[in-house]
């Protein structure tokens, strides 16, 4: 089927898969983010899904691939990196929050590894699931890291 018959399709970013994808891992602690490795892998990076956020109006957290003109190339949603709170169900169908006391987590991030990204970029509420006034005002740049050189390395 030809553009002409799928008149939106001229209106997409360049959907075409990267043959390598890179793996990032990341440790939170204290409020910091670490890039602690990196792996350049030989496989097609899963697509990313739904619209990118936008800072500062959309909550949550997701990562940004990002060219030297810093302009979004990739995103890709993730889970908060300090998920340290589960939903208690009550017997009278109430719901509540209850908080952990999480210090310290590992996360992984596959991302494309394309020739023209330049950094990566961490977006999300807060590192704090305590403050609840960082999850009202959406999320924020919380970390941005070079993208590594090299099939994989370690920075710790």
């Amino acid at each position: 089927m030809s553009n002409i018959d799928q008149p939106d399709q001229a209106k997409r970013p360049d959907v075409r898969q990267s043959p390598k994808t890179l793996r990032l891992t990341f440790r939170v602690a204290d409020g910091t983010v670490q890039l602690i490795s990196h792996e350049r892998l030989q496989m097609i990076c899963p697509p990313s899904i739904g619209e990118l956020p936008q800072a500062r109006k959309h909550g949550g957290f997701w990562m940004e691939l990002r060219d030297k003109s810093d302009h979004v190339i990739f995103h890709r949603l993730i889970h908060s990196p300090l998920a340290g709170s589960v939903e208690v169900h009550s017997p009278d169908g109430r719901i509540r929050r209850e908080f952990g006391d999480v210090k310290e987590s590992i996360f992984e991030v596959l991302l494309p590894d394309k020739p023209d990204a330049a950094s990566v970029t961490l977006m999300g509420e807060s590192l704090d699931v305590t403050k609840v006034s960082a999850l009202q005002a959406g999320s924020a740049e919380l970390a941005r890291f070079d993208i590594p050189r090299g099939e994989r390395g370690s920075t710790q």
